[in-house]
């Protein structure tokens, strides 16, 4: 069994990262609500199922696979957290892909909506 998910959402998504870093799907699909929404570059994808969820987010991992085993990491300056209700947050995360030679792939920012379903946080929606 995985270890719990952290009750602080930054933690929280610093261990996401740390699970795209280890290349595990299914703690990845873990931290995902279902069901959950992703907009990205002008389309909404529907996590609605146990199946759409790891289709979907699998076949990211599937992209950087390779250099993760080569040694390719995700890494954050940091996590911008607005508190909404008792039950949810707004992250923003600075998404940055650093290949092993220290040059960067991938640099983007990445806001979610966190909720807490039965006790812990969940991603309910990411817009890319």
């Amino acid at each position: 069994m995985s270890e719990p998910w952290p009750d602080d959402p930054a933690a929280f998504m610093t261990t996401y990262m740390a699970a795209w870093n280890a290349a595990d799907l299914d703690r990845i699909c873990d931290a995902y609500n279902v069901p959950a929404l992703v907009y990205q570059q002008g389309t909404v994808y529907a996590n609605d199922d146990e199946k759409a969820r790891r289709t979907y987010l699998g076949a990211f991992l599937e992209g950087t696979r390779a250099e993760l085993a080569a040694g390719a990491r995700w890494e954050s300056p940091g996590h911008q957290v607005t508190l909404a209700g008792d039950g949810g947050a707004v992250v923003t995360t600075r998404w940055v892909f650093r290949r092993p030679d220290g040059t960067v792939a991938e640099d983007y920012p990445d806001t979610y909506v966190l909720v807490r379903v039965d006790g812990r946080w969940a991603i309910m929606a990411d817009v890319l």
